[in-house]
């Protein structure tokens, strides 16, 4: 019987890389390596990367996956790439990095989101972008270093996002998809181009941004150079991806209105297809190109969510560590285990996460992460639950205002690390009131690159027909009817305590004393 031919797929999210083979006719995991690395914080809201390192693991995690599929390397068609979005790096015109990569959590450029505001007002901003103003998106970020970084600046022959960077260390060339693109507020979603208006005004050359492109397009061939730092065959095709939450949404079939997904990694991202611009009066929601050609979708953007777990563990999860090391398990098996523990409602504790600031809907980066309601005789388990119920009751908020602009949900296609417990799905599906849906494959950002390079390497004529092959439902989870009335109660609460606190002025009086 003739074996089928393999797609790969390298994912450069904000913790490591993560490169997989897919069979490119059932969309079944053949391998996978993944490599972490780590962040910088110069200051305790600002996140830089080295880009070496993205290359660096990514040539690592290529040379393990192709020993893992062997002589079936034959097979591999081509090659695609997913990435963490608005992160960005300035580089010379050789692609070597000339600083480090501010990453899409730093927080340091308010002063230069004061200037777009004032440049260009978040009306006008959002009309031509589909996003607010925000230090979350790479324009504040490439102003930060025309205005504190200036030799970087004018010495920067492009700025590149995580998947432009390893599309050039593959191919030689600088290229960029929409989806990325319309990330960075400085492309037109509508026409699908660069902005005259907001480049010229921020006196960004649009020179240093490099040509945008669809997604699922055979940008070339691996060069020679390429394919002895990675392991791939040369000349192999190498197809431009998309951001990493529109492949998320290809990996999980939302390619058709009224499908709806919800990734919970380091952040969560909530993604509604759209065949047309979408834009919502109080730009509470963002529009976005999708990774799907001419299409586009509207997305709420929640910074923290796993990355929180994450924090909880490295910082207070000391003896699941050992025990985990002890056993050779994962200690979020652990945490998870204390987390079902604890009864609904955490009894009374509640997390307000936003350890970064908030994103949607209330787009506050002064915004900080909040426990309340501790008492003595609350346990770890209770804090660990609240961790889960307080980012999903962040979820819910944002579905409430997609269902207000009439985007119609009849269940919730899950993603990302956290699907792995199925207590945080219970609890998204009890608080949100909307069946969740997992995907067969657990990596449903690498199946979305993967199903883009089918395309572009040609096995399939559209991502539509791909998906039809690739994509296959898992687990579903059904919202307890007996708990969401306490969920109802609970999530008010949690609502009042952030905007009692925004109110009082409590986070803005905070960020100036953590300056």
């Amino acid at each position: 019987m003739n074996e089928s031919q393999l797609v790969m797929a390298i994912d450069i999210g904000t913790s490591g890389t993560r490169t997989v083979v897919f069979d490119s006719k059932s969309g079944n995991l053949v391998a996978q390596t993944h490599q972490e690395y780590s962040s910088m914080f110069p200051q305790p809201t600002w996140v830089e990367q080295d880009a070496q390192d993205w290359w660096r693991t990514t040539c690592n995690t290529c040379h393990a996956t192709l020993k893992k599929i062997g002589k079936r390397i034959k097979n591999l068609v081509a090659v695609s790439i997913t990435n963490q979005r608005e992160t960005i790096v300035p580089v010379d015109s050789a692609g070597n990095p000339l600083y480090n990569a501010l990453v899409w959590q730093d927080r340091r450029t308010t002063r230069q989101c004061s200037t777009i505001q004032t440049e260009l007002g978040a009306e006008k901003v959002y009309e031509v972008t589909g996003l607010t103003i925000d230090p979350y998106f790479s324009a504040s970020k490439i102003l930060w270093f025309k205005q504190d970084k200036p030799r970087v600046f004018e010495k920067a022959h492009k700025f590149l996002l995580v998947h432009d960077f390893i599309l050039h260390r593959l191919t030689g060339r600088f290229a960029t998809d929409y989806s990325n693109a319309s990330r960075t507020m400085l492309f037109n979603v509508q026409k699908m181009e660069w902005s005259n208006l907001i480049c010229n005004q921020l006196e960004i050359p649009k020179e240093k941004l490099p040509p945008a492109h669809p997604s699922g397009m055979n940008i070339g061939e691996l060069t020679t150079t390429a394919a002895k730092a990675t392991g791939l065959p040369k000349g192999l095709a190498v197809v431009i991806g998309g951001g990493d939450q529109q492949c998320g949404a290809v990996g999980v079939g939302v390619v058709k209105a009224g499908t709806v997904k919800a990734t919970i990694g380091t952040g969560t991202f909530i993604l509604a297809f759209e065949e047309n611009p979408k834009f919502d009066p109080q730009r509470r929601l963002l529009c976005s190109c999708h990774a799907v050609p001419n299409q586009w979708v509207i997305e709420a953007s929640i910074f923290t969510s796993g990355i929180i777990y994450r924090w909880f563990r490295d910082q207070f999860g000391h003896e699941e560590k050992q025990l985990a090391k002890l056993l050779e398990r994962d200690a979020y098996e652990f945490m998870d285990h204390q987390a079902h523990q604890s009864p609904p409602g955490s009894r009374g504790v509640i997390l307000l996460p936003h350890f970064i600031g908030a994103g949607a809907p209330y787009w506050n980066p002064q915004a900080r992460g909040v426990i309340i309601g501790l008492a003595l005789g609350h346990s770890r388990a209770d804090i660990i639950r609240a961790i889960m119920e307080g980012t999903s009751y962040e979820v819910r908020r944002n579905l409430e205002v997609m269902e207000n602009l009439g985007i119609r949900l009849k269940e919730l296609r899950l993603t990302g690390g956290a699907t792995r417990s199925t207590v945080w799905n219970q609890i998204l599906t009890d608080i949100t009131a909307v069946p969740v849906q997992l995907s067969q494959v657990e990596e449903a950002t690498a199946l979305g690159a993967a199903i883009l390079a089918s395309v572009g390497g040609g096995l399939y004529p559209t991502v539509d027909r791909a998906v039809e092959s690739m994509v296959t439902g898992g687990a579903r989870f059904e919202p307890s009817v007996e708990i969401i009335d306490h969920y109802n109660k609970l999530y008010a609460v949690q609502t009042d305590a952030y905007q009692a606190l925004e109110k009082a002025k409590v986070f803005s009086q905070l960020s100036i004393l953590e300056a």
